[in-house]
């Protein structure tokens, strides 16, 4: 029953859009045509005088919607067998976006999505606040509304912010429609991915795109039959007008990744690892904003994005015989109020409440992150393995952090030390409590070997609830 209320649910949402989108011939005029191939992620012209701008410096197309218009669409044609995600965040905050996915043919219409009463493959009706978890498809997913045999509820369809990576196969046609909701903005970011490509797209309207235009200083534009100018539409002299070709050409063969907050926008110095297939783990040399490296043919990556106060991000991708330079962007989810994560890299010497050296700079993170974030308001959480008594050996007595006491006492002792290098380093004392909960609450009740010992010791952030959040203290 659940499972026939959400298909009907979502047929007649499907069918509400249609009746708000202001008529066929408007609805045409907004469908965009992207070819996901090989060699990218590429967007299309419909006509000989359809001019596509790309702002070259953040590898973002921009689009220039009319007003009125509630309903956006975009014609994606597949070139190549390919896994779809993809991500969709509002410009600004307090709006709400849904989106409807079709599969449809070659010829196909958005016109005759409606007439013939097409069932989206793959939907949100998301409820919830967007800002910062986005919405659209995940390969780390499971739900699929257009699965019979599946046992989707009506609060996972309405609650949950991405559904499950679609598998497209060369020659398949989808229509995507993004549907603003709520709130009043400038438009909507959309991240489209297809195996290792990734292509950012930003749909606008016309007075916030017209101010997007005059603060870029590198774009480029192209139709159909050839490259243009925007000479008659731009009057902004630090606005260099290049050949996108010209741009490939000079640029060694490389993968780009971008790393960002997914609020702000702001880079975040995040710490990139990655895994070759059948190769061991490297790190790559932190920079902020920017990690890059130049790909192997032939070789299957695997990706791990993760930043104090962030929750940490997987992406999987492939090169081919043929290597192209590709740009990631990663949008990184903060955490926020009742979240609570680890800080891995906090280590202390055994049976003391000296850190070992390593910590400090785990700890500056934390600091950047606090100071970046005032609002926010933290506890630090020591654990242990375990609440059995703990004796500092004869021969360390005397020693800076020796410690003989009950497990939980040394947790206490070791986020209070914690408490007092961040009060040092200029973060109020106001925003930060200090529990020591012992081994209360160890990941591994009965740890079988040292590494799961090593788990439940640990030092946890945990952030409180406020009336002020991270939120309301970024920048945009």
């Amino acid at each position: 029953m659940k499972k026939f209320y959400t298909l009907f649910i979502l047929l007649l949402a499907s069918s509400y859009l249609f009746s708000q989108s202001g008529g066929i011939n408007k609805r045409k005029e907004i469908a965009h045509d992207i070819v996901l191939e090989e060699s990218g992620i590429h967007a299309v012209s419909n006509n000989a005088s359809d001019s596509i701008v790309t702002d070259v410096q953040r590898n973002t197309v921009l689009y220039r919607l009319p007003d009125s218009v509630q309903s956006f669409w975009y014609k994606l044609f597949v070139k190549e067998n390919c896994t779809i995600t993809f991500e969709i965040f509002p410009t600004g905050a307090g709006n709400i976006y849904n989106f409807f996915l079709y599969k449809t043919t070659v010829k196909a219409s958005v016109s005759e999505i409606e007439i013939n009463g097409l069932k989206p493959i793959r939907a949100n009706l998301f409820k919830d606040a967007m800002y910062s978890s986005g919405t659209g498809l995940s390969v780390s997913s499971t739900i699929i509304s257009d699965n019979s045999d599946s046992s989707i509820s009506s609060k996972d369809f309405y609650h949950t912010p991405y559904h499950a990576a679609v598998t497209a196969k060369h020659g398949d046609v989808y229509f995507l429609n993004i549907y603003h909701v709520k709130g009043n903005d400038c438009g909507f970011r959309f991240s489209l991915n297809a195996n290792n490509h990734s292509q950012k797209f930003r749909s606008i309207y016309p007075a916030c795109y017209v101010e997007q235009l005059k603060k870029l200083k590198t774009i480029s534009s192209f139709n159909l039959n050839s490259l243009t100018t925007l000479s008659s539409t731009i009057n902004s002299s630090s606005t260099e007008i290049i050949s996108p070709r010209k741009t490939v050409e000079m640029e060694e063969v490389k993968t780009v990744f971008i790393v960002r907050d997914s609020i702000t926008q702001l880079p975040v110095d995040a710490e990139i690892t990655w895994a070759k297939k059948y190769g061991k783990l490297y790190i790559v040399s932190k920079e902020i904003g920017k990690y890059e490296f130049i790909p192997e043919k032939n070789t299957s990556y695997q990706v791990v994005f993760s930043a104090v106060g962030y929750k940490s991000k997987n992406v999987l991708f492939s090169s081919k015989d043929s290597i192209h330079s590709t740009f990631l962007n990663v949008f990184l989810s903060p955490y926020k109020a009742g979240d609570n994560f680890v800080m891995d890299k906090i280590y202390f010497f055994a049976n003391t409440f000296s850190m070992k050296p390593g910590a400090v700079s785990e700890l500056d993170k934390l600091i950047s992150y606090l100071k970046a974030n005032p609002g926010i308001n933290v506890e630090v959480q020591g654990h242990t393995s375990g609440n059995k008594r703990i004796k500092t050996p004869k021969n360390n007595k005397g020693e800076e952090g020796s410690f003989t006491g009950s497990a939980k006492k040394l947790s206490q002792m070791r986020a209070d030390i914690i408490k007092a290098y961040l009060i040092k380093n200029g973060i109020s004392e106001s925003r930060l409590t200090a529990i020591g909960y012992g081994g209360s609450q160890m990941i591994y009740p009965k740890p079988k070997n040292q590494m799961e010992a090593n788990k439940n010791i640990r030092v946890s952030i945990f952030i409180l609830p406020q009336k002020i959040s991270a939120l309301s203290n970024s920048s945009h």
